[in-house]
């Protein structure tokens, strides 16, 4: 699939080039339709929609100064082995156990490969198909992971409302944002029918983001890193401002956004449960399955700022849902 011509497009007069650029797997050239569905007790919910002006009275990016992005060091691949995340997580969680392999499960999909993170950072997790979403007993899972692309078909579409609305957390990367989410929790979140490009871009926190997804990540006084995007990331359009809760946006990405938003990660509550997305995969280098390269280490921490915050969300959600450990047999 050709990736889109860049050169079509002004790069931002306050972005010197990064000097990375990363093919990585390009998604299928597949025009997404336009999309509805209805919940039991939920109205119809449309999230193919045009683009329209956002409605910014929560998070409100900054204004892109050429001056904030002066410093900016663009990062050298690096192989990172599962040590270094392993103690990164006992490190920033040294509490979290009890585990069993139904704690986390991942929802397999097509572009992203979570398993690879988790197995890496030690967290115990079982995997399964989306069709088989809606037939798989979830009361023992705290974590629920759907992997790009996220086509979970109607029935696990319902399980996974469900799931968060009971006390279940949620964690959605890239295209499961219009094959997942916005189905299964309608109204907060939607793609805006805006891809990103394949490159490495900056990523900034939002001082107002939450404190427990960003423990042991970038420091508060210098907010900055970088983040992976794969050719045709969705780019988010924040539905319910006031309820959704920015953790990290990119100026760089801003410039491709409809919204002029450039979201990378975003939380909300929902019912009993919490839900993350990111913009992006949760896997080290989609084009390079199971190498341990990684192309955008965060300063300090050595993984990358999306990894820190999926394994503090997911840390977090079993901190907060301690299970006994198994006895051995």
């Amino acid at each position: 699939m050709p990736h889109r011509n860049t050169d079509q497009v002004a790069a931002p007069d306050d972005m010197p080039s990064m000097g990375v650029t990363d093919q990585g797997i390009s998604h299928p050239d597949n025009p997404r339709p336009v999309h509805t569905a209805t919940l039991e007790g939920k109205a119809t919910s449309q999230w193919s929609t045009a683009h329209q002006q956002p409605n910014l009275s929560g998070f409100t990016p900054p204004p892109i100064q050429s001056a904030i992005l002066q410093d900016l060091v663009p990062p050298e691949t690096r192989v990172v082995s599962p040590k270094v995340y392993s103690g990164w997580l006992t490190a920033t969680h040294p509490n979290v156990g009890g585990m069993t392999k139904d704690s986390v499960i991942e929802v397999k999909g097509q572009w992203d490969d979570s398993g690879h993170a988790l197995q890496s950072f030690g967290f115990s997790h079982n995997r399964i198909s989306p069709n088989s979403l809606a037939k798989v007993p979830l009361d023992g899972t705290d974590v629920l992971i759907v992997d790009c692309a996220g086509e979970v078909p109607p029935a696990g579409q319902e399980a996974v409302n469900k799931f968060v609305k009971n006390g279940g957390w949620l964690l959605t990367t890239d295209w499961a944002l219009d094959g997942c989410l916005a189905r299964a929790i309608p109204g907060y979140v939607e793609w805006n029918n805006a891809y990103s490009s394949s490159e490495i871009i900056d990523a900034r926190i939002n001082p107002d983001a939450p404190a427990d997804l960003l423990t042991n990540t970038v420091p508060r006084e210098k907010p900055k890193a970088y983040w992976k995007l794969d050719n045709k990331c969705e780019i988010v359009k924040i539905i319910k401002p006031d309820e959704v809760q920015v953790i990290a946006y990119s100026n760089r990405l801003r410039r491709e956004d409809p919204n002029g938003m450039g979201v990378l990660a975003l939380t909300f509550r929902y019912g009993k449960g919490r839900v993350l997305h990111l913009v992006g995969h949760f896997d080290h280098n989609t084009d390079r399955a199971f190498n341990n390269a990684l192309p955008d280490p965060a300063p300090r921490i050595g993984i990358s700022l999306r990894q820190a915050i999926a394994a503090n969300f997911i840390a977090a959600s079993l901190e907060a849902h301690p299970r006994p450990v198994p006895a051995k047999k």
